[in-house]
């Protein structure tokens, strides 16, 4: 029998061919103003999806607005394309962004931002239906937000409510049982060997960027996520309690000063996994896994293009952003 990934991939390959290129997110880039922004990425692919957002007085909600609906019609797009065991693991990789959704809808409330400016934050594309994260973002605090979730939330939904059923209240522990519940569910949805090594690979790196969050404090194995392959229960505590000891090639996230510079030196890391998985997994889930981050990568970065042309920000101020988004 015919691997189905073969013709999957290459519908991938082709939607991966409407991503920006780099020339174009630098044209954007250079924009002396917001409405040339706007001009310019009006030239592009996303030209359909734009709407309000080009017309007068429109603001940076009208553009979030634009931005996720393009992003939704991508993740949509290959939704449509993947049948049997397929998709059952597109769906697993999807949950990527049901975790990152939870965790903003979590900080936002326990910050207490507004509705609007949490949902601003979120992704539409994940498993969670849309409007459900929207309902979510109305709760007042995070045990409504757990129960809201648990009914509609998917997954997740129901470990964070097991969470705070058990007592989790802080931002990091609330964090770390997503986390561990997102990763136990998604290396049980997925069966291609490239795949779970990119995961075990995302593992490791979670472990490190905690160890080092709780540096200074008492360290406890509770926030280790297991199924990882270079970081032990072990490493982590040792990393944790300040010692950086040896890691393989991963090394570099603990020898940055500080959490947010370690933070964008994993992403580019866990980027240049996608990308070698997707070279490596020709008949594989790995062309998507790495599609889905170059888009949410291209997303991110005119999210950020938009926000600093819309308040003037220098191109250096914008090029830190972006260095550190």
């Amino acid at each position: 029998m015919n691997n189905p990934y073969g013709y999957i991939n290459g519908r991938v390959r082709m939607m991966r061919v409407e991503l920006l290129e780099s020339r174009s997110l630098d044209e954007v880039q250079n924009a002396a103003t917001y409405p040339e922004y706007l001009r310019q990425l009006s030239e592009t692919s996303l030209r359909e999806d734009l709407g309000e957002a080009t017309a007068q007085g429109a603001g940076l909600g009208q553009l979030d607005e634009a931005l996720s609906r393009n992003y939704l019609r991508s993740v949509q797009k290959l939704r449509s394309i993947v049948t049997g065991q397929p998709a059952q693991e597109v769906e697993a990789l999807l949950l990527r962004y049901d975790l990152q959704n939870i965790k903003t809808l979590v900080r936002g409330i326990l910050t207490g931002r507004s509705a609007e400016d949490i949902v601003g934050g979120m992704i539409p594309a994940g498993t969670v239906p849309w409007s459900a994260l929207q309902a979510a973002a109305q709760s007042a605090d995070v045990p409504s937000l757990a129960q809201t979730l648990s009914v509609a939330g998917g997954k997740l939904g129901g470990v964070l409510r097991a969470a705070v059923s058990g007592g989790a209240s802080s931002m990091l522990d609330l964090e770390v049982a997503l986390d561990q519940g997102y990763y136990r569910t998604v290396l049980a949805g997925v069966r291609g060997a490239a795949v779970r090594r990119y995961f075990t690979r995302e593992i490791d790196v979670r472990n490190l960027l905690i160890a080092r969050q709780l540096r200074g404090s008492a360290a406890t194995n509770r926030y280790f996520i297991p199924g990882g392959r270079d970081v032990t229960e072990s490493d982590f505590l040792r990393i944790a309690g300040g010692d950086n000891g040896t890691v393989s090639d991963l090394a570099p996230i603990l020898e940055t000063p500080d959490l947010g510079v370690a933070e964008a030196v994993a992403r580019r890391m866990l980027n240049e996994s996608a990308r070698n998985v997707a070279m490596s997994d020709p008949l594989g889930p790995g062309v998507a896994l790495d599609y889905l981050r170059r888009k949410e990568q291209e997303i991110a970065r005119l999210r950020l293009t938009g926000r600093a042309k819309y308040y003037g920000l220098s191109r250096e101020e914008l090029q830190k952003e972006l260095s550190d988004g």
